[in-house]
């Protein structure tokens, strides 16, 4: 049994798909595939039962699970004490962002950071709201970064990067680069995010002021991420918000296009989330933290953008929503 074989078991287990694991684990699914069946070889038991939908554990599949993560969490305990005493010369950074700064902002800013610091390797996971918020809570990543602050307890927040929001719609509609009242919009089918997603709080929040509701809307189709509503409005499913950084190279392609509603400022507010205690991997942690949180080094990667939120002082002296 070794580290790669837990590895692979868990973040299986978790997402219950080999391509899925794959993909964060940085692997072929074939190497995933065969780290797993190495650890039932040498347990001599099914852990993972396959079937054509879905990936689903065995009843010793359960009960390894819980072990397995401590196993691995003591570990990365051990390696983040020694990556300290080497001062970061090695160290491994494990982060959990929702999709727009998994996608689009955190990996500008992973590559810079290896660059200053070779020897952290740096893990991202991409998740919703909840399962990173879940993840920072059993303390499966060193930092998250999130779309909504959720003030839950052990958790700290800070306001990190603001992100314009856009209507979208196909690129033959004929409010395609048009300017469009609100209320006209819900004349049309919506594609919006799942509940407890940012951007769609921020939807409900504006549609809210104008006493419109997500009832208004002929219909509504909810989907897990940015680009399933960018894809599915290229396609004429309907119109939908959503990051513009997100939806930079539909747009670009012509696939869809911005329609502007006047008067309306849409911004998101992505939130770097740690929790209070004491990470074993403190030094690598308070390192990124404060290299995300430059200004300079977030107006050099983010092409002269705006500065990120975070006023001039450390980050420990931020509370979080309805509490510290």
């Amino acid at each position: 049994m070794n580290l790669k074989q837990l590895e692979a078991f868990l973040l299986v287990a978790e997402l219950r798909n080999f391509t899925r694991a794959a993909g964060q684990l940085g692997m072929s699914q074939p190497a995933v595939s065969f780290q797993i069946k190495a650890l039932e070889e040498e347990l001599q038991i099914t852990l993972l039962e396959r079937t054509e939908k879905r990936v689903v554990l065995t009843e010793a599949g359960r009960l390894l699970y819980p072990e397995a993560r401590q196993m691995l969490r003591h570990y990365r305990k051990i390696r983040a004490v020694v990556d300290e005493l080497r001062g970061l010369k090695s160290g491994h950074l494990i982060l959990g962002a929702t999709d727009v700064p998994g996608e689009c902002l955190l990996p500008v800013f992973i590559g810079a950071f290896r660059e200053e610091y070779p020897g952290v390797r740096v893990t991202l996971q991409v998740g919703s709201n909840a399962v990173v918020l879940r993840w920072l809570q059993e303390r499966e990543i060193d930092l998250g970064v999130l779309g909504l602050a959720v003030a839950e307890e052990g958790v700290r927040y800070y306001p990190w990067l603001e992100e314009p929001l856009i209507f979208i719609v196909p690129g033959w509609h004929p409010w395609a680069g048009a300017r469009v009242n609100l209320e006209d919009i819900t004349r049309e089918p919506l594609l919006i995010r799942e509940t407890g997603s940012g951007v769609r709080q921020t939807l409900e929040s504006v549609l809210t002021e104008h006493n419109i509701t997500l009832q208004d809307f002929p219909s509504i189709l909810e989907l897990g991420s940015s680009q399933a509503i960018i894809k599915g409005v290229g396609a004429g499913l309907g119109i939908g918000m959503v990051s513009r950084r997100a939806a930079a190279d539909a747009l670009e392609t012509g696939k869809v296009k911005e329609a502007t509603v006047p008067g309306l400022q849409l911004k998101q507010t992505f939130y770097l989330a740690w929790s209070q205690q004491q990470s074993a991997n403190i030094l690598t942690l308070n390192t990124f933290r404060e290299f995300v949180s430059d200004r300079d080094t977030c107006s050099r990667l983010l092409e002269n953008e705006k500065p990120p939120l975070l006023p001039e002082r450390e980050a420990e002296g931020f509370n979080t929503p309805g509490g510290s």
